[in-house]
């Protein structure tokens, strides 16, 4: 049980520092004169992903095994 716990921890880290560089991506793109909208949006729908995936556990929604 440990070792599951020290794989989801580690995953968490991991997906905290993806959103991290994904928002100072984010600052950067926006910083750009004529602003590129559409990479913008691409960057936000990749951390809408990320968020519902690892941290809202969205999947389990449509898995067998889940007990919802």
């Amino acid at each position: 049980m440990e070792e599951k716990k020290k794989a989801a921890y580690r995953v968490g880290v991991i997906v905290l520092v993806v959103l991290f560089v994904l928002t100072i991506g984010e600052y950067f793109v926006a910083q750009i004169p004529g602003g590129v909208i559409s990479v913008l949006f691409i960057i936000a729908i990749a951390k809408s992903w990320a968020i519902m995936k690892y941290f809202m556990h969205i999947t389990s929604l449509w898995s067998e095994e889940g007990g919802h």
